[in-house]
């Protein structure tokens, strides 16, 4: 959102990496890029697909952590900010529908239409909806001791990360339910009691995972200022450890429960190793001593329009073909795919930044009055 001079390229490359990690992300889905679907259970390239998996399930969670850290000290939003969002989500998806689907010369059908805004956008609505609190989040952390803070946190990671997780789990590994089979849904044996809601967490992709996440960056911040520091060479073995954690939780839960390998609750964004490694990851990066990057900074305002547009061109990469190559070439195709996936996106928005950007400085240079959330 903000000009590339003024951002740490440390940071700027963790965006890049977080980025890159929702592509891996979305070449392995199930039913975006078909990769689990295509691998043979027990062969080689399904324990890659699992490992890379594992390191880079905190995509998501970095993202949130990045926003904690940097606006744990803002006492406003802008709404400029959503709106651009919005504008620019709506339109790469309008243009997309209309390029993939007016070629075919069929019916107008309202669901297939509707396909190209939801589900895969969840991402936006709940970030906006955090952002737009997120002052009052601020004001209220920086208002707290030191110890409240960590009581809060505490009590927020039993709550809102290891318990839901239990529920989730024991939920995935029961087959029974409270209710009877004419019920509404069927939650298993805990239905009803998880401290996030009657279905439980919704695996972390809510607006109680995101404010906890966001919680914990204004803490690293904290920490920061302490000039409490974490060795990269411990954080690097933390972090094999965190990812070993999470691949034996994805094995053992596929072997007990006899389910499809990518149902585990191993990859659950409020998971505590899947919290934990996006800490370690944004450590490692924040540790890391890079000169202000040009070149970086300016590849990272691809980081959102990436996740936004790469779902759309990801069918071209015939990926269930290549996974069912030998192991080298199914590697090699992904690397590839994620890194030209990003280079398309980097080139589609820079050519929509080019024409965007005097609308919006008009804008933004006409819209003063009620532009601003701000806490006194």
């Amino acid at each position: 959102m903000g000009k590339s001079s003024n951002r740490r390229s440390n940071i700027e490359l963790l965006r890049i990496f977080a980025a890159l990690g929702i592509v891996v992300l979305h070449y392995n889905n199930a039913n975006i890029g078909g990769g689990f679907t295509a691998a043979a259970d027990g062969s080689n390239n399904q324990f890659v697909m699992i490992c890379f998996e594992s390191l880079f399930i905190c995509a998501v969670d970095l993202f949130i952590l990045i926003s904690g850290y940097f606006l744990r000290d803002s006492k406003k939003s802008d709404l400029l900010k959503p709106v651009k969002l919005l504008a620019m989500y709506l339109i790469f998806e309008t243009a997309f529908y209309l390029i993939k689907e007016l070629p075919k010369d069929e019916p107008f059908l309202l669901k297939r239409f509707f396909c190209y805004y939801a589900p895969s956008y969840w991402f936006i609505f709940v970030y906006i909806a955090l952002y737009l609190i997120s002052p009052f989040i601020s004001v209220m952390w920086n208002n707290l001791s030191k110890n409240a803070k960590k009581t809060l946190l505490m009590i927020s990671a039993l709550l809102f990360s290891v318990l839901p997780i239990f529920w989730e789990s024991v939920t995935l590994m029961s087959d029974k339910c409270i209710w009877d089979e004419d019920s509404i849904s069927f939650y298993g044996l805990l239905q009803g009691t998880s401290p996030i809601g009657i279905f439980g967490s919704g695996a972390g992709y809510t607006i109680v995972n995101f404010v906890l996440l966001y919680l914990i960056g204004c803490f690293i911040k904290d920490l920061e200022e302490e000039n409490i520091r974490f060795k990269n060479s411990v954080l690097c073995i933390l972090l094999l450890i965190n990812v070993a954690a999470i691949v034996g939780w994805t094995y053992a839960e596929f072997h007990f429960t006899g389910t499809v390998v990518f149902a585990t609750t191993a990859w659950n964004y409020e998971n505590p190793f899947v919290i934990s490694e996006a800490v370690i990851i944004f450590l490692i990066f924040k540790n890391m001593r890079i000169k202000n990057n040009k070149v970086i900074n300016t590849l990272a305002l691809a980081a959102f329009p990436t996740y936004l547009i790469h779902i759309n061109i990801m069918g071209y990469f015939k990926i269930p073909e290549f996974v069912k190559q030998g192991t080298s070439v199914f590697i090699l195709h992904l690397f590839g795919t994620v890194l030209l996936n990003y280079l398309i996106c980097f080139v589609i928005f820079k050519i929509y930044d080019l024409i965007t950007c005097p609308l919006y400085r008009y804008i933004s240079d006409k819209w003063q009055k009620h532009r601003f959330i701000e806490v006194p």
